[in-house]
């Protein structure tokens, strides 16, 4: 644990009124190293700077939860959320101190040197004290009602470890803490009534509304939006952006817009953005004629029935794939230039209605040849937002890939906001191509992407999850990551985290679990970011075979191959792991161990059949069997890496693998999985055994 442990000069309790004196039966007690570090495995994210040397055990319900007066909604979240942890009955014992600082509250006033202090962090708003005054009374205060709330969770981690005693073990802790990053969460995600709160409580403070519904738009008549107003006040004061969003304008056609205004559709075919691989099928995704005035009134109405519901802040998806209308007014500019100028007016125009109103810009995720005009002409109040940029942003670099995009890096230098979507939370290394469902239960991939982009001073950093079915089982881990990392970034270490994370989870061997993780963690990093799953679900490997190239290691899926014996090195990493995780009650980490075991033999055996197609003229017997026993070698690495995936998505729960188009996408993606392996396998072997066997 890399926390700072704080050491105060002054007796804390003399920074506080005093309150009642020590109840009997309340007096502190020493807490060793030992058990001190125990405790605050519980907390999740770890603080930056915590002190916690004694504690006091308080009768169930005797413990007091004192608001400051006047407190928002932000505090009085906090108190009702610890209140329904200790229970409030009798006369109380022990005295919780919630609230800002404020000028006339006596009860909870820092030294001028400790608000300085908190006024002086990162993310000030977010920042949080927690001190306590003797053996009776813990205050919770902050600059802001974001980080009371913060204090609270923190508080509530603390207590949930004596929840169903009948004592209640209070932290006697000095805790300083503030975020990292200014804004941490997911875009995509499902079940948001579970999710946010769930959220919420790891201090994750942004989602995406994925509901956000735009009424049919008819002609003539004004137009609105739909948005999940009552989640959205509740995530507000759980200190989180539950944030409406207006969809990609290439996605408007399914508003109705093109039916009641024919005119505001894109001309040509080039004004169609097409599909992602992983959609499938659908809509061909026509563009908007962005710069006619209908279409700017039309946004305007939007944003401007967004504000009138409440909401502060929208996010506006720019078109997602190349395409362009081909009116002369739009190919002089540029189709998502004019996109940016009809949001930005729109929004200047809401403003004059609502002052404090705001928008962010989601660029287009494949087009950024006009990034730095949108960018340019965008007010420097609103924010940026940036996905689907790994593939752009990737520089090869040993001994990991670095991600620059001069552009925005040079923009967020300068203190201009922006925040990627780009967190690797699952298996897939693209974000836009989510087209398999598998799991992925370490961190170290999501902490080396974090760490760089808080190196670019980025300001936001969120996840995505494609799919709705089974998704908090897949990926609560790197969820928990993500809230651990964005938040203190250079507190825990690899291991530390999984062992928080396990002991939360009330594993029967956090220390076991922490040590799989680690084993598993470069291993999982070397498959899943190694042109994953492209190279599989694209035919990347199968034109590899069918050209005879010769395969490079260092490139491509053998991204994090340095030399042949990598192979068996990584799959006796595997085993080690599988052993570990063989002893666990729950089979789902030892089920992920063998998926990715079965990985890396498939590669293997690739490399193998590509290195001699490669390189042999195959006209002998002796190198046809060579490369027969490599085939055969591959088909068993397939069947393997099949068996692994359905055992380990059947595990999870219901699975019908017969349904084509299953309505749980986490079984189709699943079977995606499956399919890319047997695809690669069943056409290379249909390649070789046609020309090369005699």
């Amino acid at each position: 644990m890399r926390a700072t442990w704080l050491v105060f000069a002054v007796n804390m309790a003399a920074w506080l009124m005093p309150l009642s004196p020590p109840a009997l039966g309340a007096a502190s007690v020493a807490l060793s190293q030992r058990e001190a570090a125990g405790w605050v495995r519980w907390l999740l994210p770890l603080p930056h700077e915590i002190r916690l040397e004694r504690k006091v055990a308080v009768p169930r319900g005797r413990i007091a939860v004192a608001l400051r007066p006047g407190a928002g909604a932000l505090e009085r979240q906090a108190a009702q959320e610890i209140t329904s942890v200790v229970g409030a009955e009798g006369k109380p014992l022990f005295t919780i101190l919630v609230g800002i600082q404020e000028p006339g509250w006596r009860q909870g006033a820092l030294p001028e040197v400790r608000r300085k202090r908190l006024e002086s962090l990162p993310n000030r708003e977010q920042a949080y004290a927690i001190l306590p005054a003797g053996d009776s009374a813990l205050l919770l205060t902050a600059i802001d009602g974001k980080g009371v709330y913060y204090a609270g969770r923190t508080l509530c981690q603390f207590l949930e470890t004596s929840a169903r005693q009948r004592n209640v073990d209070v932290p006697l802790a000095e805790i300083t803490d503030w975020p990292d990053l200014e804004e941490r969460g997911l875009w995509n995600f499902p079940e948001p009534a579970s999710w946010v709160p769930w959220m919420a409580s790891l201090k994750l403070n942004y989602g995406k509304m994925s509901n956000t519904q735009l009424r049919t738009v008819e002609r003539g008549r004004k137009n609105g939006v739909v948005i999940e107003k009552p989640l959205y006040e509740q995530a507000r004061r759980q200190a989180m952006q539950y944030m409406p969003y207006l969809i990609h304008m290439n996605f408007l056609d399914s508003s109705g817009l093109f039916r009641a205004y024919p005119e505001l559709a894109g001309r040509g075919d080039e004004a169609l953005a097409g599909r992602y691989f992983a959609h499938k099928r659908g809509s061909q995704h026509r563009v908007p004629f962005a710069a006619h005035p209908q279409f700017q009134k039309i946004v305007e109405e939007w944003l401007e029935d967004m504000a009138a519901q409440g909401v502060d802040e929208v996010s506006c998806w720019l078109s997602e794939r190349p395409a362009e209308d081909q009116r002369p007014e739009t190919t002089a500019v540029g189709q998502s230039v004019l996109e940016a100028r009809a949001l930005v007016n729109g929004w200047r125009e809401v403003r004059k209605r609502y002052p404090g109103f705001r928008i962010r810009l989601f660029l287009s995720t494949v087009m950024t040849e006009r990034d730095y005009r949108v960018v340019a002409e965008a007010p420097p109040e609103v924010r940026i937002e940036r996905a689907c940029a790994t593939a752009i942003e990737r520089v090869t670099h040993l001994p990991r890939d670095l991600f620059r995009y001069p552009l925005l890096d040079q923009y967020a230098a300068e203190g201009r906001w922006i925040a990627s979507y780009d967190v690797p939370i699952g298996a897939n290394a693209r974000v836009d191509t989510p087209e398999y469902m598998l799991p992925q239960t370490t961190v170290h991939r999501l902490r080396d992407y974090l760490v760089q982009l808080s190196e670019r001073r980025y300001r936001g950093a969120y996840g995505m999850l494609a799919w709705a079915g089974k998704a908090r089982e897949t990926y609560g881990f790197t969820t928990a990551g993500l809230a651990e990392y964005a938040w203190n970034l250079n507190g825990r270490s690899t291991r530390e985290l999984a062992i928080a994370w396990a002991t939360r989870e009330g594993m029967e061997n956090p220390e076991a679990f922490g040590e799989w993780a680690e084993t598993m963690g470069p291993v999982e990093f070397d498959v899943y970011d190694s042109d994953f799953p492209v190279a599989y679900s694209w035919g990347k490997f199968i034109q590899l075979i069918r050209e005879r190239r010769r395969p490079y290691l260092g490139e491509g899926v053998f991204r994090y191959y340095t030399s042949p014996r990598d192979f068996s090195e990584k799959i006796a990493a595997c085993d080690r792991a599988l052993a570990i995780a063989e002893l666990f009650r729950n089979p789902y980490f030892a089920d992920e161990t063998r998926i990715l075991r079965s990985y890396v033999r498939f590669a293997h055996r690739l490399y193998e059949i590509a290195e001699q197609v490669s390189t042999d003229s195959l006209e002998t017997l002796a190198s046809q069997e060579r490369l027969r026993q490599s085939l055969r070698g591959l088909e068993a690495a397939a069947e393997e890496n099949a068996g692994a995936i359905r055992v380990w998505r059947t595990r999870l729960g219901p699975a019908d693998w017969d349904r084509n188009g299953n309505s749980d996408s986490s079984v189709q993606r699943a079977l995606d999985a499956i399919h890319g392996t047997q695809t690669t396998f069943s056409e290379i072997r249909d390649f070789l055994e046609g020309r090369y066997f005699y």
